[in-house]
């Protein structure tokens, strides 16, 4: 929070520096990676001898969880400016790809699932992309590409490859002893994870693919409680980890659960890759799957003509 003098908010890119805001007396810096303690997407500098006012995560989280008002405030700012940061593009990953490629949409869907702004390059559409495709020695076959960070190029990566890339889960210790292991962050889950996390429960959710499950992906909502006007389902989802991270909750994604251990106590969840996760208490929340046709070659054509929802990104591509 500035005292006095000012602070700039940044982003940096390879070649070159975007301004995003400055902050004056009176205002605070962060967003929504603030709560969730992952890696910051900007840089944040003073731009005169400053006097501010630093507080860490634990802080800020005991201070959104004991006064409601300031909660309410920060809270509010913080998924705004995620918001404003997904719009404007203003992440830490670009996605070279083709609308035309199931792997770009799969990627594409991943990312905005999970809330992360990125920039988009058609690489049918935009003029110059050879140039780009040269410098970072990519050919026809690794389509789609994600360049992480302008740092590391990642060839039709899987969706623990992207979440591992951009430290979606480095936050989260899978070493500790959880209260409660949520498998699932569907609405059922995700509010498991508030309920949980608001009684002083430390509170876990193992989540194969993004927060929201199959309401996620939905573009209107009118049959949930609460909302007798209708919500998105991405804003569903948003909305519902945030408030489970303003309670600490923790979430792993594009992690699967792939076995449960539950012959002693602790119990324990393995995910993929081996990793146990222990557990005094576990809830699966697993959702829902499609019903999908029994067509041949049906798998050939999901996300490249064939689509299983009709979100604004799907509605673009036909």
């Amino acid at each position: 929070m500035v005292v006095t003098g000012s602070l700039e908010i940044v982003r940096e890119t390879r070649e070159t520096e975007t301004l995003i805001h400055t902050h004056g007396p009176g205002q605070f810096t962060g967003e929504a990676n603030m709560l969730s303690g992952r890696r910051a997407l900007v840089r944040i500098r003073a731009r005169l001898d400053s006097e501010i006012i630093d507080i860490d995560r634990p802080q800020l989280l005991r201070l959104l969880q004991t006064d409601t008002e300031i909660g309410e405030i920060v809270t509010r700012a913080f998924i705004l400016r995620r918001a404003e940061l997904i719009g404007r593009g203003y992440g830490d990953a670009v996605l070279l790809g083709s609308n035309h490629c199931a792997g770009t949409l799969r990627v594409r869907e991943f990312l905005t699932r999970n809330g992360h702004p990125f920039q988009s390059i058609d690489l049918d559409t935009d003029d110059g992309v050879q140039e780009l495709l040269d410098t970072f020695g990519v050919g026809p076959d690794d389509i789609p590409v994600l360049i992480c960070r302008c740092e590391i190029v990642l060839r039709n990566p899987t969706n623990k490859e992207i979440a591992d890339c951009l430290g979606f889960n480095e936050s989260v210790d899978l070493g500790l002893l959880r209260d409660v292991v949520i498998i699932g962050a569907g609405p059922s889950g995700m509010a498991a994870a508030v309920y949980a996390a608001s009684e002083g429960l430390d509170a876990l959710v193992v989540e194969m693919n993004a927060p929201g499950g199959q309401a996620g992906s939905s573009s209107r909502i009118e049959n949930y409680l609460g909302f007798p006007n209708g919500i998105s389902g991405q804003e569903l989802a948003s909305r519902a980890w945030n408030q489970a991270q303003k309670f600490g909750a923790g979430l792993v994604v594009a992690r699967k659960a792939v076995r449960l251990l539950c012959e002693r106590r602790p119990y324990a969840v393995e995910i993929d890759g081996g990793q146990r996760i222990g557990a005094r208490t576990i809830v699966i929340a697993a959702g829902a799957q499609y019903r999908k046709p029994a067509l041949p070659r049906l798998s050939e054509f999901e996300n490249a003509g064939v689509y299983y929802g009709a979100t604004f990104m799907e509605a673009q591509l036909c």
